[in-house]
């Protein structure tokens, strides 16, 4: 064989070899492509439900599949004519299997990148809405849960979203309040929809799965043309009553007020709630002074306390700077002066908030 022919060969070789590995670089950076662009459009809620999972992901595979006979063919191609058969087929049922397990692969790590459920979501994500994204998750009870227009019965219904399972949310509006489906507390938040913002939802007819305060301390800007109604104001006139043994506040706009104390109040207190009261607009509680203090661990009876108040639009859910607070001095377990508290400890406003609301602090 001559030197040219040597060397026109060796050419082809190295070009046949130069397109086989190039087009297996093509094949996976293209299956790498398509899971990351299901990833982008789950993320970005432009796709969403079960189904739609299902089929990006198949779509995914089918891609590879697709690729990787073109890929298959060129190798195929660029084979020597001498090549015996056998070997030929045998490399050819490796290609297949190995492209199998490459689709199969694809498919798994775009279900596992981004399905149809974040991670976080305790139960799956509810049909006809997207969830990735949205700030706050929250389950829709055995009952299911209907979506209205505006924050309040009186609005009319635009959907409805199956039982127990996953939805997302934007923000929150004030609106008509609604009685806690378990604990039978006012609820006077209602959250708008994620990806549907002219939907919004009851908060007392759904299950919280994120942390409160991911909805923020202020109602979304999107609820003045949803109807959404002024955040409460803050607590106002908070006093002890030495006759009846109640406590008292305004705040107007509010559907509860809660109260906590923190005795004493100088170096390290301990905490006690005390009631909410749900009766606008001087939300009284009951409170008899000498059981609390003989329900605190080490409080004296004569010293000073703090007694704390703050507007509760849920159980757990309060407003932290309507937060006032009273400072009681105690004699022999009775009440003989008070003043409002401007000196409370912010650690302790906030916990005193939260325990007020029927949090732990």
């Amino acid at each position: 064989m001559s030197t040219e022919s040597l060397r026109s060969q060796r050419a082809r070789w190295w070009q046949t070899k130069w397109l086989r590995n190039t087009a297996v670089v093509v094949l996976i950076l293209l299956a790498i492509a398509t899971v990351i662009v299901r990833v982008i459009l789950f993320s970005r809620g432009v796709l969403y439900g079960e189904s739609a999972a299902k089929m990006a992901s198949l779509a995914v595979a089918a891609i590879v599949v697709t690729v990787g006979a073109v890929v298959m063919k060129i190798r195929q191609s660029g084979r020597a004519a001498t090549t015996k058969g056998e070997e030929s087929a045998g490399s050819t049922v490796s290609s297949i299997a190995a492209l199998l397990g490459l689709a199969l692969a694809a498919y798994s790590v775009a279900e596992l990148a981004a399905p149809n459920t974040p991670v976080a979501a305790r139960a799956p994500a509810c049909p006809g809405a997207p969830v990735y994204g949205a700030m706050f998750f929250a389950q829709t009870t055995d009952l299911g849960a209907n979506a209205r227009s505006g924050p309040g019965r009186q609005y009319v219904q635009v959907n409805r979203y199956a039982a127990n399972c996953t939805l997302g949310f934007d923000g929150y509006c004030i609106g008509s309040v609604e009685l806690d489906s378990r604990l039978k507390t006012p609820d006077d938040r209602w959250l708008i929809v994620h990806g549907r913002p002219d939907q919004v939802i009851s908060s007392a007819v759904l299950l919280d799965q994120s942390p409160l305060r991911d909805l923020g301390q202020t109602p979304s800007p999107a609820c003045n043309r949803l109807g959404g109604l002024p955040q409460p104001q803050p607590v106002q006139n908070l006093a002890y009553n030495t006759t009846d043994s109640t406590l008292s506040a305004k705040a107007p706009g509010a559907a509860a007020v809660g109260y906590a104390v923190a005795a004493p109040a100088s170096g390290t207190p301990s905490y006690l709630p005390v009631g909410l009261g749900t009766r606008p607009p001087s939300f009284k509680v009951s409170w008899n002074l000498r059981s609390v203090l003989n329900r605190i661990p080490g409080a004296p009876g004569n010293a000073a306390i703090w007694v704390g108040a703050a507007v509760c639009l849920a159980d757990t859910a309060p407003v932290t700077k309507s937060f006032r607070a009273l400072r009681l001095t105690i004699h022999n377990g009775a009440v003989t002066g008070q003043t409002p508290a401007a000196d409370v400890p912010s650690a302790i406003q906030a916990h005193l908030a939260q325990l007020a609301c029927g949090g732990s602090g």
